[in-house]
């Protein structure tokens, strides 16, 4: 069942509910302020009879034909009398079987008169007195009128009522249909985007409402798919050039190696060479390892209690084994580790931490002439800094823009060798960790790249 249906149907049901109440409670209502209206014309005509007996003194014959006579063109009132022993002294039809116990039941509350109902008719029992003498009085009619106004009045809150109920699920319907026209607009327009054309985006009016909401959310939602599907088949398309080369090198040493060399000397440099295009395959494959690593879903990368300066000293360690030519120095520019150890606890991912803190030391080192990298570490309210300084070659303005960017190779690639994949490595696992990276360079006299990491993270 379609929404729209759905809903308007769910509110008619509603709406249904309420007049259901509504036209019940009306019908009540007029039923008994006719009953009472009626009781009241029914106290004076038994009123009005009871004084034509017992004052007028005339005889019961003819009292009874004038009442027959009056019945036939008037809803007139059929009474009986009785004395205070109970007992009939006149009648204008056969008493009721149940008068002797409502009489009964009227004598015993002490009233003025009791009224109740029988089928159609109506009956009230009162007191009439006469001489000093007391008689009861029991007058019943049927309200012809009433009971047909009121049936009638039934009958076209009836038709009212299920007419009101179509009106409603109409008006209901089209309301919703109204309402939801957008999103099945958004829908179509969804449809039509595939992987062919993510660049394109849902179009509605501007309103501040929850449709445009979740329009804006969608369009967001296709712009990071489109994003992440570029930057996946730049992947893609990058990983296969940055392997071709050191691969096709490789093979072609071997090649030449296996038609050309005649000497061991020759085969010594043959293998060398080779040994060198496989150690820069294996160096970008550890890269875009770790790459892929740090662009896990946040949700599926295990966070503990560490210490930071214990995973800058780890890394640092590290670097040191890969080239005991490069000097790494790390400062505490504060002395916060002499006052207290706990100053450096952090909520994070060992791995990763040490991975991005590797790659900004090996930066440093490389692109130095001197080889070396010092890294201050400052505490500053909840937050702290660490700083990875070097007197390099610096960055231009221009590289700046995109240093970060996945295989971006600046005017340094000359300088020495890489991949272009470990800065976004350190910005991406910045990132995860809710920190940020920012730098300040100099072309001829340096880089600094400042990590800044919140304890509130």
């Amino acid at each position: 069942m379609k929404i729209a249906t759905r809903t308007a149907l769910s509110y008619a049901i509603l709406t249904a509910g309420i007049l259901f109440v509504f036209a019940y409670v009306l019908y009540y209502v007029s039923e008994k302020n006719r009953e009472d209206e009626f009781n009241d014309r029914l106290g004076y005509k038994i009123t009005w009879r009871s004084e034509f007996i017992f004052d007028a003194k005339i005889d019961s014959a003819k009292i009874k034909e004038l009442h027959l006579r009056n019945k036939k063109i008037l809803n007139e009132a059929d009474i009986s009398v009785y004395n205070e022993q109970k007992k009939l002294l006149f009648t204008d039809i056969p008493p009721s079987s149940q008068n002797q116990k409502n009489l009964d039941r009227f004598i015993k509350s002490g009233k003025d008169k009791i009224t109740w109902v029988r089928k159609e008719r109506q009956y009230m029992a009162m007191k009439y007195e006469s001489d000093g003498i007391n008689y009861y009085v029991i007058g019943s009619a049927v309200d012809v009128t009433g009971m047909a106004h009121i049936a009638e009045f039934k009958k076209d809150i009836i038709v009212i009522y299920f007419i009101s109920i179509i009106i409603i699920f109409i008006i209901g319907f089209m309301f919703s249909y109204y309402t939801l026209k957008p999103l099945k607009d958004i829908i179509v327009q969804i449809r039509d985007i595939s992987e062919h054309n993510l660049h394109k985006r849902l179009v509605i009016p501007k309103a501040k409402d929850e449709i445009y909401e979740l329009t804006e959310t969608f369009n967001s939602t296709f712009n990071r798919l489109e994003k992440s599907f570029n930057n996946h088949r730049q992947f893609v398309t990058t990983i296969s050039h940055e392997f071709r080369t050191p691969l096709s090198t490789l093979i072609s040493e071997l090649e030449l190696a296996k038609d050309l060399n005649t000497t061991l000397d020759e085969y010594k440099i043959s293998v060398d060479n080779a040994l060198q295009d496989a150690h820069q395959a294996s160096k970008l494959s550890s890269a875009l390892l770790d790459f892929a690593r740090a662009s896990y879903d946040i949700s599926q990368i295990s966070f503990t209690e560490l210490r930071l300066d214990e995973v800058l000293a780890d890394a640092k360690v590290n670097l040191l084994q890969k080239n005991s030519e490069y000097k790494v120095g790390i400062h505490y520019m504060d002395h916060a580790a002499d006052q207290d150890e706990s100053n450096y606890d952090f909520h994070g991912n060992p791995y990763l931490l040490q991975i991005a803190f590797l790659n900004l030391m090996e930066n440093a080192c490389k692109y130095s002439q001197d080889q070396q990298c010092n890294v201050e570490i400052e505490i500053h309210n909840k937050n702290i800094e660490i700083r990875f300084i070097d007197k390099g070659i610096g960055i231009s303005e221009e590289d700046q823009q995109n240093i970060f960017d996945l295989f971006y190779r600046g005017n340094n690639k000359n300088y020495n060798s890489g991949n272009g994949i470990g800065l976004s490595i350190v910005k991406r696992i910045i990132e995860i960790h809710h920190g940020k990276i920012q730098l300040e360079s100099v072309p001829g006299n340096g880089t600094v790249f400042k990590v800044q990491l919140s304890f509130n993270s």
